[in-house]
């Protein structure tokens, strides 16, 4: 899977991706609410400016965690932005880190649930994206990989 052609989606493009018309065929709440739960420890790779961080921590509630973590440190900067606006930037953990690896070895075991929507491609290495996730994930861990159609 390393030569699967692989890029990462520009900064600026995360306005567009946070437009409100969205949300009328991929809302947050409506995707998200039957899997995650009070209290849960959530990752999130490749969040962007939010779409569904926001969403994430409020269905997470004040014991939840989130811990979301992009290459762009000008996406997660809006993220943050985003979640103070909203007073709950408490409940996320929101990481810049390395196209080789998400450095997720404080989380091992911890990840109730996983969401990584259409940003897979984007990895230089899909085998490790994919081990990375299932080490910091525990035993009953729920995953969802949504992708991007390809034509």
């Amino acid at each position: 899977m390393k030569d699967m052609k692989h890029g990462v989606c520009p900064w600026w493009l995360g306005y567009w991706l946070l437009s409100p018309f969205r949300k009328l065929g991929q809302n947050p709440h409506e995707l998200l609410a039957p899997y995650v739960r009070e209290g849960m420890t959530v990752l999130e790779p490749g969040p962007g400016m939010g779409f569904f961080t926001l969403e994430l921590a409020w269905l997470g509630g004040p014991s939840g965690h989130v811990v979301a973590i992009d290459v762009q440190p000008k996406m997660i900067a809006k993220l943050m932005r985003r979640l103070t606006k909203a007073g709950i930037d408490g409940r996320v953990d929101a990481r810049v880190a390395s196209p080789e690896s998400m450095a997720l070895a404080d989380l091992q075991g911890e990840v109730d649930f996983s969401l990584a929507f259409g940003v897979v491609h984007e990895f230089p290495d899909a085998e490790r994206f994919f081990a990375e996730v299932a080490e910091a994930s525990n035993a009953g861990a729920l995953s969802c990989w949504p992708s991007r159609r390809v034509m």
